[in-house]
Formats: structure tokens, sequence, C-alpha cells
């Protein structure tokens, strides 16, 4: 049984498609699990598109299977206001696509229970996620490795750090963790070191924004970024090559997902037994 201590309250939304509303029919056919302590917003939509269609003879099969990409990106750009934009939908979602009212669940690891519901109300034998190709997925399994790692154990190690202590008035840009360890070669650190999730091959622009705030930073302080991305480029990827070379030149150091377990365990080492929680 799971510690109560570390539950955490989530609400869940199913998905629904309702193609005869008047008719008062619909069929679940996906869920979004909301962790507001973890930031978390994540989405699971059936890939059955026959059983769809033995519900709805006429079902668009494009438009529903495109519904899973839909969600993800929609979630990546509205990643700093996750509950605003929860709110949005629920408002502007009608007629076909549809969201249940939000309904209130416990958990642990909130991508686990998304998997739970998803085999429990909509499809059991397809609650697998898809690869970790975008920004959402890549942060997920950072999160997974930090966790294992008790990482988030250290009072110093921070999410969601705000460039704007560090950079200038008004920037808008959160990075997704950071910290300063205690000691290097037995004296007070004062070495700043952020942590931020992206894809090579799909957020070249955010390389280009990483690159233009780390340089800000480092105008007040040592700093250093360490981006965590799917893999390194492939011969022949243009895109995902041009996204590494901003990074590389920018002197932001990478870590493919392959080695994720190693550099959570990494960090946790650099943070040493528990200490209070410093200002980054």
């Amino acid at each position: 049984m799971a510690d109560e201590g570390s539950l955490k309250a989530c609400s869940y939304y199913l998905v629904r498609y309702v193609p005869h509303a008047e008719r008062e029919e619909f069929l679940n056919i996906g869920v979004l699990l909301h962790s507001p302590e973890e930031q978390f917003l994540d989405c699971l939509i059936t890939r059955d598109l026959r059983r769809i269609k033995r519900f709805h003879r006429q079902a668009d099969l494009e438009f529903l299977r495109a519904l899973q990409s839909y969600f993800e990106q929609q979630i990546q750009r509205h990643e700093d206001h996750l509950q605003g934009f929860l709110e949005g939908m629920e408002q502007s979602f009608s007629h076909v696509i549809q969201l249940a009212p939000a309904r209130p669940v416990l958990a642990t690891e909130p991508q686990a229970q998304l998997q739970q519901l998803f085999e429990r109300l909509v499809d059991k034998r397809q609650a697998d996620f898809p690869a970790a190709g975008t920004r959402m997925r890549i942060k997920q399994r950072l999160v997974e490795a930090l966790r294992l790692a008790q990482v988030f154990a250290s009072k110093r190690f921070e999410k969601h750090i705000p460039a704007e202590p560090l950079t200038h008035p008004g920037d808008p840009f959160h990075f997704d963790f950071g910290y300063r360890p205690p000691l290097t070669a037995g004296k007070p650190n004062g070495h700043l070191k952020l942590v931020h999730a992206l894809s090579l091959r799909r957020d070249h622009e955010l390389a280009s924004v990483l690159s233009l705030t780390m340089g800000y930073v480092r105008v007040n302080q040592p700093a250093e970024l360490t981006a965590v991305v799917e893999g390194l480029p492939a011969r022949g990827d243009k895109t995902a090559g041009h996204s590494y070379r901003i990074l590389r030149d920018a002197g932001i150091a990478l870590r493919p997902l392959a080695e994720v377990d190693a550099f959570a365990a990494s960090i946790r080492e650099e943070l040493g037994p528990n200490a209070p929680a410093i200002n980054l």
C-alpha cells in the first residue's frame, strides 16, 4: 500500500467520442490526467479504431488517429499554465469530442496512474505510451529517472526555475530543473547547474531560446546547462543536427535518454546529504 504522504491529488478527464449528442450516447476513447503538484498533464487516446468504427460506422478515422498527437502538442504549448488550458478545453470541446467533468484521484506516480485509468476505463489492451520523441515524453522519462535516483528528496534540487531572476526583468522562460552542488573540492560551490528537456528533431526553436537565455545567465554568474534529448543526431538528420550545433556552440551539454539514469544518479551524488533549500 502506498505511503499516504507520497500520494498526490490529481484530476482525470475522460475523453469521449459523441457522434450523436442528442442521443446521449458516447464511447470513452481516452484519458487526461493532471497533477498540479507535479506540473504534470498527459493523455492516452485509444488506437483501436476498429472499436470506434463498430460504434459509429461513419467515424472520421483520420481525425481520430491524429488526436493523440494533437493533445500532446497542445499540452506542450501550454505547459506553463496547464490549469488554465484545461479549463479552456472543458469549455471549448463539444460536439464529436467531449471532455467529461473532472474527477479526483490520488496517485503516487501520475504517469502510472494514467496508464491504470486508461486500462480500466478505456482499453486494457493498448495502454502503452508513444515513443519518447517529444519534449513532453523526454521530460517524463527524465522525471522518472530523477525520482528513482531520489533526487527530489534533496531540498537543494528545485523544479520549474524562472529565468527572470537570472537574466532580466520580464523574461517568461522557465528551466525544468536546477541546483547548486554543496561542495566542490571540499569548498562551498556557488556554481548553478540547470537541466532542461527537449527534442532535437522537434524543438529547434527551443534550442535557440536555450542558447540565448544561457548567454544572459552567464553574464551574471557561473552556470551550466545540460539538455536531455532523445538521442544524438543520426547521420543525415539535418533538423536534429541543426539543433545539436546550436546547443553545442552555446556550451550546453547534451545527455541522450539512453544515459538518463546514469545522469540522474550523478546529480544525486553531487547533491550529497539533504540540506536547507537555497535560492537559485
